[in-house]
């Protein structure tokens, strides 16, 4: 990798799994088995293809040699640095990127390690080239979610929705929120109508959680520290300011009661140290069609949305029904992932006995499986013994399962 790289990727695989009640047990979120390897190991492998020699992977203390564990034995050639975080202390997203500030030297890729997908994230980071972007985010467009029935007491609770607004025209990101901010009707503020005259609002994207953001804004989560969720604060926060300017000098108020010197603002941060704005003045291009405004409207921050395209692979293994539908479709999208067939389905040290085993199926490390057993579109963690008369269909069988006979 290059001494001073244009990127740095960072995978945030320290999330608890609240929204998967009694799947891991103790097994965090991030090493859950979706096909033959963990949930992280995808997220690293997209970064792999990408170019990336070295990325930082921020982790829980507790689950830190687990991790380590299960990484070493997935193919991976990927560097990657585990930066441990306290496990006792409810940390936020925000929190984690402050933690590791001082080790980021250019501009930032956040990755979440849940995610799983097919995507170029090239054409993510080329967007946020071209417009030398504050902040630019992933979405996917896949439609509905695919409905599932699963197992176990049947819950009331909707799953969360945000609403984002992007302006057509120019791919800028305009307005996030979550949709439970709003009784009835949503507002959107009137300067913001005035200005991009293009707006399309969403309510059922996913966001990938993917963010590429400029080494300032990391610099100004430090020092602002107020911030506790990156996509549900410092996202919505920076996409507001937008519409904002800076302020005078005479505006600025200076000490706070906890000594901290509130004269700084966003706008302080986000200051252009080469050519940026003299080409920009020099050349034709325009953002937008009724170039009477200025190329951008002049704004010194932007923000970008990138929706991949509908027929992209996109997953976030963070909800049951996500954990079982990424299983589920694992194997017929193995080859778009990872841009190689996948020859063993079946780990060498397994014994697999049964004939009656279809080619949806996969059999994880030092498993046993009898030879009267019938076996169909099943995922079979590690160390895992099923014994003879078991018939078993759409199943997820975690590490260390043992099926008695009958």
């Amino acid at each position: 990798m290059h001494k001073n790289p244009e990127f740095q990727a960072v995978v945030l695989a320290a999330g608890r799994g609240s929204r998967l009640p009694d799947v891991g047990g103790a097994v965090s979120k991030c090493l859950l088995p979706v096909g033959p390897y963990p949930v992280l190991w995808y997220s690293l492998h997209l970064l792999e293809k990408m170019g990336f020699q070295e990325t930082m992977v921020v982790v829980l203390d507790e689950d830190n040699s687990n991790i380590l564990n299960a990484l070493e034995r997935c193919p991976l050639k990927i560097k990657y640095e585990l930066i441990v975080i306290p496990s006792d202390e409810d940390w936020g997203t925000a929190n984690t990127l402050k933690h590791i500030s001082s080790r980021v030297v250019t501009d930032l890729l956040v990755i979440s390690g849940d995610l799983i997908t097919n995507i170029n994230l090239n054409d993510v980071l080329n967007l946020s080239r071209k417009h030398d972007a504050a902040l630019t985010a992933l979405y996917f467009n896949n439609g509905p979610e695919e409905w599932i029935e699963l197992p176990g007491p049947k819950t009331k609770a909707k799953p969360d929705r945000d609403l984002v607004c992007i302006d057509k025209e120019t791919q800028r990101l305009v307005f996030v929120a979550s949709a439970s901010d709003f009784e009835e009707n949503v507002t959107l503020p009137r300067l913001l109508i005035k200005k991009f005259n293009s707006i399309r609002m969403y309510s059922r994207l996913l966001d990938a959680h993917v963010y590429v953001m400029k080494h300032w804004v990391v610099n100004y989560l430090v020092e602002a520290d107020k911030f506790i969720s990156v996509k549900g604060e410092l996202v919505p926060h920076i996409v507001k300011k937008q519409l904002t300017k800076p302020k005078n000098p005479a505006e600025k108020k200076g000490m706070s009661e906890k000594n901290v010197n509130i004269s700084k603002d966003i706008f302080d941060y986000a200051v252009e140290h080469g050519y940026e704005s003299q080409i920009r003045d020099m050349s034709h291009y325009n953002d937008h069609e009724l170039g009477s405004k200025g190329v951008y409207y002049n704004d010194i921050l932007r923000c970008y949305a990138y929706i991949a395209e509908k027929n992209t692979f996109g997953i976030r293994v963070n909800t049951l029904s996500a954990f079982y539908l990424s299983n589920s479709k694992i194997l017929s999208k193995w080859e778009e992932l990872t841009g190689a067939a996948l020859t063993d389905r079946f780990y060498p040290s397994s014994e697999v006995k049964t004939k009656q085993i279809d080619e949806t199926c996969i059999v994880g490390d030092k498993s046993m499986i009898s030879e009267k057993t019938s076996i169909k579109n099943s995922f079979i963690g590690a160390n895992c013994t099923i014994e003879n008369k078991v018939r078993l269909t759409n199943c997820i069988l975690m590490n260390n399962v043992v099926i008695k006979e009958g």
